[in-house]
């Protein structure tokens, strides 16, 4: 099954005009591998999904992960001529590495991404191809990373089988009455209006735990309900998560990259809206969390701790002042004492966080930039953005990747600046 599958990718490379097969590379085995673990200038790239990198045994492995050292850039993306891939590639810098080893499910997966690199410009004479798949390592005791709670960010594959069992919940979160999702959603998924978790009156803060439990009611979930997520475009997935958690629904996921990925797992949609069935008791006093969310007396304190860090998810021009990010907030700026946590080109964009294919970024490079600006999961760390949307996207990333004193910062960039005590700042920061 793997082979015809990389016989078609071969076919579809060359249907794309992707050089396939362009160039002889260096072959290394498993053991070959292993050693070069040890070599200061070998990097690694892996070319299978997002969601076998993160942790997760896509098909049988004995163990899930990704060699150390290693960093993600899927065959899938090549193949599917997303946008985004050379963007995403350039931001690895792979030109400086002495010898990059590609490995995959298999040699032909792998080629494809040499073949990719090659013609980014980086020699072929640098390149080594792995020529023993994945789960010969796998198989193996040599070392395996992952990321620390793969399991919160799902793949569509997993998400299909826990529907087939009728094990979880999926719900597609958007602002709005649910246009987009009545035009084609996944089998079975209620629409969730963002409206039901914030208002304009509380400057779209959450609504108060009374108001959310019994809109969370209203649409069937609690406490012990297993709830998937994706949303129109992520943020507002991201955000409505968050609201269950701090409410205290026990177990809720994200479905990595969204309905591009149900759809391209090749997964059919429906139309219409399901009705859900209301729940009558929560389970749990609310909210179960409240630690998860902060407001501005404790961001100030925060500002005031060595061991604390209020982190900024806006874009560059958003931080630095240059714009608000949004119509109705008028002051430019940044809050005075928080760092930069990277963001994307606007308010409702997050390609810092995000691969081609719309799925988490490769974990190592988001704690590498985040370590450049001191945010390291050793502190404590509230995340803040204009209004909440985005910081709860990586909050949700944060979680995953183990850091252990993480939370929002709910009134934000909107909150903060209405009021002049606030201290602020504009331009480069020192």
């Amino acid at each position: 099954m793997i082979l015809v599958r990389w016989i078609l990718l071969v076919m579809m490379c060359a249907l794309f005009s992707i050089p396939a097969f362009a160039a002889d590379y260096g072959k290394v085995d498993t053991v070959h591998a292993a050693a070069l673990l040890n070599d200061s200038g070998a990097v690694f790239v892996d070319a299978r999904e997002p969601d076998a990198f993160n942790g997760w045994a896509l098909h049988g492995e004995r163990r899930g992960g990704h060699l150390p050292k290693a960093t993600n850039l899927a065959a899938s993306w090549i193949v599917r001529t997303l946008p985004r891939t050379a963007e995403v590639t350039a931001a690895k810098h792979l030109e400086r590495a002495a010898s990059v080893v590609v490995y995959g499910d298999d040699e032909a997966q792998a080629r494809v991404v040499a073949d990719w690199l090659v013609a980014q410009g980086i020699p072929a004479e640098r390149i080594a191809l792995n020529v023993d798949s994945f789960a010969l390592w796998a198989e193996s005791d040599l070392p395996l990373e992952r990321l620390a709670q793969y399991d919160r960010i799902v793949p569509a594959s997993w998400l299909r089988h826990q529907m087939d069992e009728k094990a979880v919940m999926v719900v597609e979160a958007s602002w709005g009455k649910g246009e987009t999702y009545e035009k084609g959603h996944i089998p079975g998924a209620v629409h969730l209006n963002t409206d039901l978790l914030e208002s304009e009156a509380r400057k779209w803060n959450f609504l108060l735990p009374a108001e959310l439990e019994k809109n969370l009611l209203s649409l069937g979930i609690t406490a012990d309900t297993p709830v998937v997520v994706y949303g129109e475009i992520g943020i507002d997935a991201a955000r409505a998560a968050v609201a269950m958690l701090y409410m205290g629904v026990r177990d809720v996921r994200l479905l990595n990259g969204g309905l591009q990925a149900w759809a391209a797992a090749g997964n059919g949609v429906e139309q219409g809206r399901v009705t859900p069935l209301p729940a009558e008791r929560f389970g749990v006093p609310v909210p179960q969390r409240p630690e998860l969310v902060i407001g501005i007396p404790e961001a100030r304190k925060m500002l005031t701790r060595d061991n604390a860090e209020l982190v900024s998810i806006r874009s560059w021009d958003e931080y630095t002042g240059k714009t608000s990010g949004y119509s109705y907030i008028k002051p430019k700026g940044r809050i005075k004492g928080a760092v930069w946590g990277h963001g994307g080109t606007d308010a409702n964009n997050m390609n810092d966080f995000r691969n081609p294919d719309d799925t988490m970024r490769d974990y190592t490079e988001i704690a590498r930039f985040w370590a450049d600006w001191g945010i390291t999961p050793d502190k404590e760390i509230a995340f803040f953005c204009g209004t909440g949307w985005r910081a709860s996207e990586t909050l949700l990333y944060a979680m995953a990747m183990g850091y252990p004193d993480v939370r929002l910062f709910d009134d934000g960039w909107f909150i903060w600046s209405m009021d002049p005590a606030n201290p602020t700042a504009t331009g480069q920061p020192r």
